[in-house]
């Protein structure tokens, strides 16, 4: 009789220990799936133009597609805003099974005549050496200003991509309000 609901015991283990190791092989297998396919993505965005979307004059960020755009495009002065978009096409590097793209941004505010008021070359700057493909990434701009007159001014930005030795320029055009 133990030796029996031994038996049984045994049995239920190993088949267990299958269904179990069963589950571990799936999901296995679905990351090697789905690491492939972004190894797809990742050649197409590396033969692609660079490019950004999704340029939007924003209160708040909150993560990759999830942000609250302006109704309209006037701004406060001692107010914090931001300039949200999704870079596009940046050329990654893959050595030895790691994924590595290098982003940099130029900022330029210029007044309703073209005007230069503020240049920063090089203010940002996204460098990332993975051991996964990142495939989707998105920039945040601060825009706080804090005296400038009433009037019509543009947020420019120069996107680099410091591999693929490409530029891409946006702009933002804003109205400061009292």
């Amino acid at each position: 009789m133990k030796k029996d609901l031994w038996v049984k015991g045994a049995v239920l283990s190993l088949i267990m220990a299958v269904i179990l190791s069963g589950n571990v092989f799936a999901a296995q297998e679905d990351h090697e799936k789905i690491l492939r396919l972004k190894d797809q993505i990742v050649r197409i965005q590396n033969e692609g133009k660079l490019g950004m979307r999704n340029v939007n004059l924003c209160s708040k960020v909150i993560t990759l597609g999830a942000y609250v755009p302006l109704p309209e495009a006037k701004i406060e002065v001692d107010k914090k805003y931001y300039i949200y978009y999704e870079p596009t096409n940046w050329f990654t590097k893959t050595e030895q099974e790691r994924y590595e793209f290098w982003l940099t941004q130029d900022i330029i505010l210029l007044d309703a005549q073209g005007e230069v008021l503020v240049e920063r070359p090089g203010a940002l700057s996204v460098h990332f050496n993975t051991a996964t493909p990142i495939v989707d990434v998105y920039i945040t701009n601060d825009l706080y200003l804090t005296a400038a007159p009433p009037g019509k001014y543009t947020y420019k930005m120069v996107l680099h991509d410091e591999f693929k030795e490409e530029s891409v320029t946006k702009t933002v055009d804003f109205e400061v309000v009292e």
